[in-house]
């Protein structure tokens, strides 16, 4: 072993410390040659714990130029214009600081104002550069190198081509085409049809103008947006980040012709559009994606130094999104600041967030099921976009059923002052019977949708409403929203009778127990007629809750007594009724059916027994009905129409003797040829 001098020890630090180099040398002695024929261990380097049992000449690895240890290296800070000293020689392991390549395939080498053979690592320079080199396009977000993970250099790999395919783009939108204005707007002058030469008035329609045309670079620049969509968050946010900072130092040429119909021709017009885009993008992903730090705050920090041309100052703040660990939101959803407000340097701010950022909060906590959090921060956001914001906010109820919370989601429908712009006066129909419904049984549905279809799951332990509090939350909603009123308030009032029929619907305690379902009844009854007393004017079907009192006809009395009080609203009630007994008189016929003589007898007594006219003249409209269908009912022989025809020739037609109005006289003879 005599011929071997040494071994080559590459240590697995760059070299950070000064005057320590990636590689060191351990000579050969004649020390050591004796202990390996002894085959002992001697420790040369007791710090380092190294210790040789076994030496020969070591291959040299590859390691950077500036480590080469046969050829003598010169350091410089920053010397580009050539080789200093004999930088520009290199074994054949010697690698280039820059590029990591081999020296011997560094096409900048040796190049004027580049010369990579003077690079290293104590120079920030060639630091800087180097980075540069490893990042790519990754540079312009100043990451560290530990920072820089596979997805976001994949990123960064993918914006670094765009760059390259849009600047040849945009060079060509700089060149534009040269044309004449004949192909923008035909002339029609003959003077140059006929002798080929152009006259005074059509000379300038044949002058050659640069036409220039932004589509080009918008569809590469679309088409790029579309491939980062599809993209990791990662790299999506640097992909479209990256196209901000390139599109927003586009300009139009002087003197720029283009169309102004046509948004994708001008950058005025093209950029604003994919700003929009860009920054929606780009919230929702600091929002919904779990973003480290170092990267959520780059992102911010960079978008703050772009250049917004002035069609562009309306994208100025719209990445100053707080992160879910900011205090103050936090502060917010644990329910420390139910105001939403804090005071920043002596000034009072609220939580103001972009419609956008409050759409994706909402996604990402009704994902996780953190309904709590979701009211509170609802109840204290704003926003620009109030309409958007209100549609959100009008599910707060909802997010209480979903918290089992159902006696905190009956206030939360008029948790606004103004009883005309609270969730209550916003309900749909088909929002408030599934409201009901969920109030009623106590189950929600499973999804984060107000709707009725699929799977429904009973709240346990859940803090459900009486009977009583059903009640007065039905009627509150009904007396506040006018689109209820309008197109279904009979029907609904028709579904709370019908629940109090059958004993669903309680009443206060205050009330007899002995006579609950009547004690209720009394309760609708009069908040209908002060229903109908404001808004009558909106109601145009109230067949259907006539009908729904059944054979409850003092209650029915009650509301026609309740109505009288002003002739007005008597007097469109009635006339209203009259109209839908002869437009759905099939519904009062299948009242007749489902019901008896009685029934029938006794509905046309009580609006005779009326002092009023105009509550004894719906009694016409139900007899003609009766009249017409009478020969109906023999057939399908009722048992009960020859009570009723009695009834009929014993009481009514006496009855009606002391009315001699026409048409009085005219239904008591169709009633007295009745067999």
């Amino acid at each position: 072993m005599e011929h071997e001098e040494s071994v080559i020890v590459i240590s697995d630090t760059e070299g950070e410390n000064d005057g320590e180099a990636s590689v060191f040398i351990v000579e050969n002695s004649p020390e050591v040659a004796d202990a390996s024929k002894e085959k002992s261990t001697e420790v040369i380097d007791e710090e380092c714990g190294l210790a040789i049992t076994y030496s020969k000449k070591g291959n040299v690895m590859p390691h950077a130029r500036y480590d080469c240890v046969e050829q003598d290296f010169t350091r410089t800070e920053n010397e580009i214009s050539e080789p200093a000293g004999s930088n520009a020689y290199f074994c054949e392991q010697c690698y280039c600081y820059i590029c990591d390549k081999p020296a011997s395939e560094c096409q900048y080498w040796k190049l004027p104002s580049i010369c990579h053979c003077n690079a290293h690592n104590k120079s920030a320079y060639w630091k800087a550069h180097r980075d540069v080199a490893l990042t790519g396009a990754l540079s312009i977000f100043n990451f560290n190198l530990v920072d820089i993970d596979s997805e976001l250099r994949h990123g960064g790999a993918l914006l670094q081509k765009f760059w390259l395919e849009l600047a040849v783009e945009y060079n060509k939108y700089l060149m534009g085409i040269i044309t004449t204005r004949n192909c923008l707007i035909p002339c029609n002058c003959i003077c140059h049809k006929q002798v080929k030469i152009f006259c005074e008035m059509c000379h300038l329609n044949h002058v050659e103008i640069r036409l220039y045309s932004y589509t080009a670079v918008f569809n590469v620049v679309n088409n790029f947006l579309n491939q980062a969509e599809n993209e990791k968050p990662k790299a999506a946010a640097i992909m479209m980040i990256g196209v901000a900072k390139e599109i927003l130092l586009h300009k139009q040429p002087p003197q720029e012709t283009f169309n102004k119909d046509d948004q994708t021709s001008s950058p005025r017009q093209a950029v604003p559009i994919f700003m929009h885009r860009i920054t929606n993008a780009l919230q929702r992903m600091l929002v919904l994606s779990d973003f480290p730090p170092h990267l959520f705050n780059k992102l911010k920090a960079f978008y703050k130094t772009l250049p917004l041309p002035s069609y562009c100052y309306a994208f100025t703040n719209s990445l100053n999104v707080l992160s879910w660990e900011d205090p103050f939101l936090t502060s917010i959803l644990r329910g420390q600041n139910i105001t939403g407000h804090r005071q920043k340097k002596g000034r009072k701010e609220m939580l103001w967030e972009d419609i956008t950022v409050v759409q994706a909060r909402v996604e990402r906590m009704e994902a996780r099921k953190e309904y709590r959090e979701l009211i509170r921060y609802l109840r204290v956001v704003k926003c620009s976009d109030t309409l958007k914001l209100r549609a959100l906010q009008d599910k707060i109820p909802f997010y209480f059923c979903k918290c089992g919370d159902f006696h905190a989601a009956t206030q939360s429908f008029h948790s606004n002052s103004s009883l005309s712009c609270c969730t209550a006066c916003r309900l749909t129909p088909y929002q408030y019977m599934i409201y009901l419904k969920i109030l009623k049984t106590g189950t929600v549905p499973t999804g984060c949708e107000l709707s009725e279809e699929g799977n429904w799951v009973f709240m346990k332990g859940a803090n459900l409403v009486n009977d009583c509090l059903l009640l007065k939350c039905a009627l509150r909603i009904l007396f506040v929203n006018e689109v209820l009123y309008r197109a279904t308030t009979a029907v609904h009032a028709t579904a709370i009778i019908e629940d109090l029929k059958n004993g669903i619907v309680g009443i206060p305690k205050a009330f007899s127990s002995a006579f609950h379902r009547e004690s209720a009844l009394i309760l609708v009854t009069v908040a209908a007629a002060q229903m109908l007393h404001q808004n009558l004017s909106v109601i145009n079907v109230v067949l259907p809750l006539v009908v729904a009192y059944g054979k409850n006809f003092w209650a029915l009395k009650l509301l026609f007594d309740s109505l009288s009080m002003k002739e007005d609203v008597l007097h469109h009630f009635c006339g209203t009724l009259c109209s839908n007994i002869y437009v759905y008189k099939s519904m009062l016929i299948d009242a007749f059916k489902c019901h008896d003589a009685d029934y029938v007898s006794d509905l046309v007594t009580l609006f005779l027994s009326f002092k009023q006219a105009t509550i004894q003249s719906v009694s016409i409209p139900v007899l003609n009905v009766l009249v017409e269908s009478w020969h109906e009912f023999k057939n399908k022989g009722l048992h009960w129409t020859q009570t009723l025809h009695s009834f009929l020739q014993s009481k009514v037609i006496p009855a009606m003797e002391m009315l001699n109005t026409a048409q009085f006289v005219e239904l008591r003879n169709k009633l007295s040829q009745l067999i």
